[in-house]
């Protein structure tokens, strides 16, 4: 396998590969208030995968032609077409 050097994912791997090996160490001091902020942002980011998971969920289920039972829409369908049956009688 031979790389080109003026292709330009090479060039980026590189890249980082100088600015990964070109910083120091930092000595910094996180206070208990960026603890909470980083805890913060990974159980908003958890909450946030939750509810897209839980919209996108019967439409990956569809996607396979799964239907969970009782599903509400076919239930209320039939409801209301036992209903209009009645009436027309």
């Amino acid at each position: 396998m031979r790389f080109k050097l003026t292709s330009q994912p090479f060039g980026l791997t590189l890249s980082a590969l100088f600015v990964g090996i070109s910083t120091t160490s930092a000595h910094a001091y996180l206070d208990a208030g960026t603890g909470s902020m980083i805890l913060q942002v990974l159980l908003g980011g958890i909450a946030g995968v939750a509810i897209a998971g839980k919209l996108y969920w019967y439409k990956f289920l569809s996607l396979f032609g799964i239907k969970p039972k009782g599903d509400k829409d076919e239930v209320e369908d039939q409801a209301i077409s036992n209903q209009q049956a009645s009436t027309d009688r």
